[in-house]
């Protein structure tokens, strides 16, 4: 029994991190791609913010951008913003850079130096997406679908988040399991 006491630990203390009901009103850090400072709001002029943690070299990040960037394209005329972050302490900034730069994506993605708004949130995978309320409240947390390659994907967790707030309601799904690579801290 005393050896299962570490992994009944973990699992309360993961279970806390998806517990959280809010999510902070801004986003700062570095922008990857520009190197500058980039600080984003979660404003009340939208109907909801897409946050998506992504990696540049995770193949599940990876295989989900081109959707990201397509539901992106689709809901941001209707008062969604889609921002990145990311939060991978054992990713290079050159490279990272140089990946989103090149990657289908085309909305702002924040660098989470020393994952604080990971941990803050309880983010533990890529890509791994919320989508937050202009007052914080989460109404949506986990994958972009039930798949490590978005081409293989049954149920799309996150494009059906989105048409149930753009319709006026609240998700059918507020969590669902995130695949992916962990995302590491140091």
């Amino acid at each position: 029994m005393h050896r299962l006491f570490p992994l009944l630990a973990v699992s309360v203390a993961l279970s806390a991190f998806s517990a959280r009901a809010d999510f902070p009103a801004t986003i700062a850090g570095t922008d990857v791609v520009g190197g500058k400072p980039a600080s984003v709001s979660i404003s009340s002029a939208l109907r909801a913010t897409v946050v998506a943690f992504l990696s540049a070299v995770c193949p599940c990040s990876g295989s989900h951008e081109a959707e990201l960037e397509s539901l992106r394209a689709k809901y941001e005329a209707e008062g969604f913003r889609f921002i990145g972050v990311h939060a991978n302490q054992d990713e290079a900034p050159a490279p990272t850079a140089a990946h989103f730069k090149s990657s289908p994506i085309r909305f702002p993605i924040v660098e989470d130096a020393g994952a604080k708004l990971a941990d803050a949130v309880g983010a533990l995978k890529t890509p791994h997406v919320y989508v937050v309320k202009p007052d914080g409240e989460i109404l949506y947390q986990g994958g972009v679908d039930d798949s490590h390659q978005a081409s293989a994907a049954q149920k799309h967790f996150l494009a059906d988040a989105l048409a149930a707030i753009a319709s006026g309601r609240r998700p059918d799904v507020a969590q669902a399991r995130t695949l992916g690579c962990v995302i590491s801290r140091r």
